[in-house]
């Protein structure tokens, strides 16, 4: 692309700019002003989520787009005697035109998912408006090539991708290593670290055994992937050692998520042994999910007296309820009074909960009777036999999943899962 410098001297007769252009563009920032109020609408009905990050997102686009087309036209048609330098780019009229369309594309895309936002309910009405918001961010993004092509005007270049995005922490780790500056002298991650997690202390010994195990570390998880000796079914295990203490002689501290045999499992390991009310073989666990109210449950003892755990669909709906979370605080409770406190940082923890769902063939996202219709629905309207949409989910609606999952190059869980129900265009 070929830039251009245009150095306008603004003392009330501009050559060569025609009072249309003027208009067209008092007419953009007139409809930019419009997209800005509603989307901080939009920012103000939302604490957090999906669809409030991709407004936040929409919102400094917007406001780029505003400031930059408000500059061209300060300096087309001001009358003060200064000097404006505005960079600039050769218009492109062929290519505004096919933008257009795509805008108008893009506009059709965001009144069909607000329409059946309004008409739906769950988990359909969550995706439509995610989806929603993402095409009003394409659009916005459209719009501001399309201001370049009509108008000639110059945006910078795109911000860089989130730090969450392993790229961009590789690409700040090289940009420091070869200038030196806040990071020289400081001892570099080993080779097995999760770079999107920079604050977890991967030099502690089960990272170490898990890169040499081949075995797959997220944040301040660890993921085994093996196949049950009974039967082949996929087995995994995940652990996060957050409380990990390399001077525990006893034992070790830490959270255990696995699917063994197509059994779920979620189960605090404690360091000691335990004593347990033997009547009931279960112990009493006080639960803390970030900043919620804690609340207590009856956690089934090991058969080792070494924790306590839940299992099947009790392990399911928690690891549901903490997928969307940063911190889990257990207290576990012995029978003479004894209490055991851990507070776990779930970094990473999706990776590992998406990873253990998979295996048993079960979604991390709670889904309604009316939401498993709808999937059914998306499945037969494709050629994926699931048999009737009755929003039960048996076997029927597993192969029809798994045979979708198998023509998407998607793990074959038979389940739901996000990116399933992303690849059936449900935003994810």
């Amino acid at each position: 692309m070929r830039f251009l410098l245009l150095v306008l001297v603004l003392s009330g007769f501009m050559p060569g700019v025609a009072q249309a252009q003027e208009d067209a563009l008092s007419r953009e920032i007139a409809a930019i002003d419009a997209q800005v109020a509603d989307v901080d609408a939009t920012i103000a009905r939302y604490e957090g989520g999906l669809v409030r990050d991709l407004a936040v997102a929409r919102r400094e686009a917007l406001l780029l787009a505003q400031q930059m087309v408000e500059n061209r036209a300060q300096a087309d048609s001001g009358n003060a005697t200064v000097e404006v330098v505005v960079a600039a780019v050769t218009p492109d009229l062929a290519k505004a035109d096919k933008l257009l369309g795509d805008m108008a594309a893009a506009q059709e895309r965001i009144t069909e998912a607000e329409a059946e936002a309004k008409r739906s309910g769950g988990l359909i009405q969550a995706v439509a408006l995610s989806r929603a918001e993402t095409e009003k961010l394409t659009l916005a993004q459209l719009q501001m090539a399309y201001l370049q092509a009509k108008y000639g005007i110059a945006f910078p270049a795109p911000a860089p991708v989130t730090p969450e995005d392993p790229g961009t922490t590789a690409a700040v780790a090289d940009t420091a290593s070869q200038e030196g500056g806040a990071n020289e002298g400081v001892p570099s991650a080993p080779d097995w670290a999760d770079p999107r997690y920079p604050q977890v202390e991967y030099t502690l010994r089960p990272f170490e055994q898990a890169s040499d195990d081949g075995d797959q570390i997220s944040g301040w998880w660890t993921i085994e992937r093996e196949r049950a000796a009974i039967d082949d079914s996929p087995m995994v295990t995940a652990i996060n050692y957050s409380e990990y203490d390399p001077q525990a002689f006893a034992g070790v501290t830490a959270l255990l998520a696995r699917c063994s045999e197509g059994q779920t499992a979620f189960i605090f390991i404690q360091d000691d042994f335990l004593i347990s009310d033997y009547r009931r073989q279960a112990f009493d666990v006080t639960i803390r999910i970030d900043e919620q109210e804690a609340r207590t449950e009856s956690w089934s003892s090991l058969t080792n007296n070494k924790g306590a755990g839940l299992f099947g669909a009790k392990a399911e709906r928690m690891m549901r309820r903490i997928y969307e979370a940063d911190t889990l605080f257990l207290r576990l409770v012995e029978k003479n009074g004894e209490r055991h406190d851990a507070s776990f940082d779930l970094a990473g923890h999706r990776d590992a909960i998406e990873a253990v769902a998979g295996a048993c063939g079960w979604s991390t996202l709670e889904l309604s009777q009316a939401d498993y219709k709808a999937i059914q629905t998306l499945l037969n309207a494709g050629g994926f036999d699931a048999g009737v949409a009755d929003g039960q989910w048996g076997p029927g609606s597993r192969a029809a999943m798994k045979r979708f999952q198998s023509e998407k190059g998607l793990p074959e869980t038979g389940a739901p899962d996000r990116k399933t129900l992303a690849a059936l265009g449900l935003a994810e």
